[in-house]
C-alpha cells in the first residue's frame, strides 16, 4: 500500500512540475537567458575584435596586450589585464541594455498617451452625453443621426 501512495505522489509531483515549466513566464525566461549568453557573446566578440584593437596601442603599458597583464605573486599572478577586460566588456553590455531599455519604455510611453477611443457623444440639441449607439437624446429626446464608427 505504501508504493501506491508513493507512486501517486510522484506522478502528482511531476505533474505539478510540468505545469510550472511550462508556464508563459518560464518560458519567457527561459528564452530570455539564452537570448542574453548569445547576445553576451556578440558583445564580448564587438570587444575583443572591433573596440580593443583600437585601445591597444594607446594601454599597451606592458609591450603586449594588455588584457594579458597580470602582477606576480609567488608562483602564480594576480590577472589584472583580464580581469579589466571583463569589466569593458561588462560596460559595454549595460550600455546597450540601457539604450534597448530606454527605447522599449519609450515605445510604451508612446502606446499608454494614446487617448482612449470616444464612448459618447454630445446631442446637438441639449448638449447632453449620450453613448455613441443612441439614436434619441435621453435628456431632449431629440432624434439623432446614427453614428458611423470608424474601425
Amino acid at each position: 500500500m505504501a508504493v501506491g501512495r508513493n507512486s501517486r505522489n510522484i506522478n502528482g509531483f511531476i505533474r505539478d512540475f510540468r505545469e510550472f515549466a511550462l508556464k508563459g513566464s518560464v518560458m519567457d525566461l527561459a528564452i530570455g537567458v539564452v537570448i542574453g549568453a548569445a547576445f553576451g557573446k556578440i558583445v564580448t566578440s564587438f570587444t575583443e575584435d572591433i573596440i580593443m584593437p583600437l585601445l591597444n596601442p594607446l594601454l599597451a603599458f606592458t609591450g603586449t596586450d594588455w588584457r594579458t597583464f597580470g602582477i606576480p605573486v609567488g608562483k602564480g599572478k594576480i590577472a589584472l589585464g583580464s580581469f579589466l577586460g571583463n569589466v569593458v566588456d561588462f560596460l559595454i553590455i549595460a550600455f546597450a541594455l540601457y539604450l534597448a531599455i530606454r527605447a522599449i519604455a519609450r515605445f510604451k510611453r508612446k502606446e499608454e498617451m494614446a487617448p482612449p477611443a470616444p464612448t459618447e457623444k454630445e446631442c446637438p440639441y441639449c448638449l447632453e452625453k449620450i453613448p455613441l449607439a443612441a439614436t434619441r437624446c435621453r435628456a431632449c429626446t431629440s432624434e439623432l443621426a446614427p453614428t458611423v464608427e470608424r474601425m
